[in-house]
């Protein structure tokens, strides 16, 4: 593509250098023709009149010429814009965290493309079924955080009978005809490009391209934005499946702690730093009480909506920097950094005595919650996760000893 676009560009100089010697070779023929012409007076008017009408119709031509050129030229810099622009979207999709980054480098380089735009968007369809504003350009910041569009309103879905599948150009007649909540004073396009994005088969938003301007866009530039659309859509489903991969192996669908494997991912992480920087921490490990009793008494729904219950507690005893996993089961592992065993033993009975305090209804039934638990400290019971594990194991077991 490269190699291309400066074999184009070559071209293009040349074509240009090529005019330039046109141009001043006319010159040098009218001089001529106005030299010969005072010379010989009308002996030479037949001639002249003939170069001049050569001369006209070559200058036709080069206007025709020249105007081909600026055309390929605005070809060649488009080219060059998405060739550029796939590359970098598709990037920013797949590994930028900040989605609305992505939306904002996807109206950037639309712009940038099409440099004729008024305004433009990328609108998002919510789960009630109306679009915000992801990204925009030219609206105003009230106009923006006021936005809220039922998709029946949207100019796409209007014009398309809701049969909406692929970029469409939208005309001064189509707006003629268009019935929305948005009034004519709020809005004066008379071309607009808009494109639907979809993950899969779900319609997940617009891409839309304004101008006030009637014939700004033609069907050229609806085929580039609908190549576009289909490259954003391919790095969006890959983004989702990636994401919803890692979130499997990050987040227990159950109660939304840590998963197993990755808690103990972070285990290794906790271990590594309190090694090389002589922190401490302290390794907690709960247990639900009665789990059993509970799913052969009311129902395993019932024993589900427990194991939340419990999760949801325990989160709480959570600050930011530490993390909560379910080890399987009724099983719940947590590591507290840089805090005091002592301190962690009032906070975690706290939770226990309040959850025990109260009935909670659980199916058709009311069930008074508890947890026995048993902590560890690194580095004092064990420097691996294997001997703190034991130590804090160890310790619930003797708290549900006591408690039969």
């Amino acid at each position: 593509m490269h190699a291309i676009l400066a074999c184009m560009h070559g071209h293009f100089l040349s074509l240009g250098a090529g005019l330039a010697v046109v141009a001043l070779a006319q010159v040098g023929i009218v001089v001529a023709t106005l030299v010969a012409l005072w010379c010989r007076g009308t002996d030479m008017a037949f001639l002249a009149a003939a170069i001049a009408i050569g001369l006209v119709l070559g200058n036709i031509g080069l206007v025709l010429l020249y105007r081909r050129f600026r055309a390929l030229e605005e070809s060649s810099r488009r080219l060059s814009l998405i060739a550029e622009m796939n590359v970098k979207v598709n990037r920013e999709i797949l590994l930028n965290e900040d989605i609305e980054l992505i939306y904002r480098t996807i109206l950037d380089y639309l712009f940038s493309v099409f440099n004729t735009a008024s305004t433009g968007s990328v609108l998002i369809l919510g789960e009630d079924g109306h679009f915000t504003f992801a990204a925009s350009k030219g609206f105003t910041e009230e106009f923006v955080a006021n936005f809220h569009l039922k998709l029946e309103d949207c100019f796409l879905y209007q014009v398309t009978g809701g049969a909406i599948k692929e970029a469409m150009l939208i005309n001064r007649e189509d707006f003629q005809r268009v019935e929305t909540v948005l009034k004519p004073g709020t809005w004066e396009y008379k071309s607009v490009i808009s494109a639907p994005l979809f993950v899969g088969d779900r319609l997940f938003g617009l891409l839309n391209l304004d101008s006030a301007v009637s014939d700004t866009y033609d069907t050229k530039d609806v085929e580039i934005v609908e190549r576009f659309r289909t490259q954003i859509e391919i790095g969006l489903l890959a983004r989702e499946r990636y994401t919803s991969n890692i979130k499997r192996y990050q987040v227990d669908s159950l109660t939304g702690l840590l998963t197993r494997r990755y808690f103990e991912d972070l285990f290794k992480m906790s271990l590594n730093r309190a090694l090389r920087y002589n922190e401490f921490f302290v390794v907690a490990l709960f247990d639900a009480d009665s789990l059993k009793h509970v799913n052969d008494t009311l129902g395993h729904l019932a024993g589900d909506q427990m194991l939340m219950l419990i999760a949801s507690a325990l989160q709480a005893s959570c600050r930011h920097s530490d993390i909560i996993g379910r080890l399987g089961g009724d099983e719940f592992v947590a590591i507290y950094h840089q805090t005091e065993l002592a301190v962690m033993e009032k906070n975690i009975a706290s939770i226990r005595a309040k959850l025990r305090s109260r009935p909670t209804r659980l199916g058709e039934a009311e069930y008074r919650l508890s947890f026995s638990y048993g902590l560890a400290k690194f580095p004092e019971d064990g420097t691996d996760q294997a001997s703190l594990i034991a130590a804090a194991d160890k310790r619930l077991y003797a708290m549900k000893s006591e408690s039969k």
